[in-house]
């Protein structure tokens, strides 16, 4: 889900939202002021990512090469605000540069039942938009771009871990280079296994990657869930001792501190250790996601 830069209305995508004549799917806009709202069908529409100026909306679909791009300025109105940007490789994410000119795709792959993961450029400033050059990675589900720097995270097929973990899968973080278009760590850097769909860098350059259906080790001498905090001058990966899928990361500006919720549970980490801080808030109910509200 989005929200307007004015915040006025609301984005959802519902891949399950009926549609006359036409298969499930469907981008809801609701009008947070006067609670009415509009369906855009998007068949399977299941992520959508919005841009920082609010000008554009783009979708993802289940099982799809294509992403849909939305204007939102020509929603009610008599123009068609879908434009179909083929082709892709199973997108799932995107990332949008600074001035929103340029997205940057995360073609899913292999780990979407599509061919090779990859960053995929959209070129925004053509209308309409176009499908650019790409640079293969190992897995690509979630990105976060910091300056020139794309942090990429996903989960490839038959990925081993190393002899530190008794978890057999892991994932792998890549780090890219928007400028070149090219991948700059050498090696993978392995991270948890599972489906990342959370990523927030915290203070001092401490990059929280989320993931749910991760690998969990529960032993006398090893506990692993679905967290994994890459440090972004080091390279060094900690993976802390607690089970469950991460489902919300919120980094707090000017705070050396990172919200976290991890198997219904709400956490607090220190950036500056990694691990929890002494203070947590118990929480009642079982916990799904954490935002920082702005007032």
């Amino acid at each position: 889900m989005a929200v307007s830069v004015d915040g006025s209305t609301a984005y959802a995508a519902v891949s399950s939202a009926p549609v006359v004549g036409q298969s499930p799917g469907a981008l809801e806009v609701i009008n947070l002021n006067g609670g009415s709202t509009t369906h855009i069908p998007v068949t399977s529409a299941r992520y959508l990512v919005q841009s920082h100026n609010g000008n554009r909306i783009l979708v993802f679909s289940d099982n799809s090469d294509t992403v849909t791009v939305i204007a939102p300025s020509f929603i009610g109105t008599s123009m068609d605000p879908r434009t179909f940007v083929c082709c892709f490789d199973r997108p799932v994410w995107g990332v949008f540069s600074s001035d929103d000119t340029t997205a940057y795709i995360m073609n899913s792959g292999p780990e979407r039942g599509g061919q090779v993961a990859s960053v995929q450029i959209l070129d925004l400033t053509q209308n309409p938009p176009v499908a650019g050059s790409a640079v293969p990675v190992p897995a690509a589900s979630i990105g976060l771009l910091n300056g020139s720097t794309l942090y990429v995270a996903g989960t490839p097929p038959n990925m081993s871990c190393d002899s530190s973990t008794a978890a057999t899968s892991c994932g792998v973080l890549s780090v890219v280079d928007v400028g070149s278009m090219s991948v700059i760590n050498p090696n993978p850097v392995l991270i948890t296994d599972g489906y990342h769909s959370r990523m927030e860098m915290g203070s001092g350059g401490q990059l929280f990657i989320g993931a749910r259906t991760c690998t969990n080790i529960n032993t006398s001498s090893e506990v692993r869930g679905c967290l994994s905090i890459f440090n972004t001058s080091t390279s060094n990966v900690v993976i802390p001792p607690d089970n469950g899928d991460v489902t919300g990361l919120q980094a707090i500006a000017n705070r050396n501190v990172v919200y976290v919720v991890q198997g219904g549970e709400l956490r607090i980490y220190d950036t500056t250790t990694d691990k929890l801080q002494s203070t947590q808030i118990d929480i009642s109910g079982q916990a799904i996601d954490v935002k920082e509200v702005d007032f």
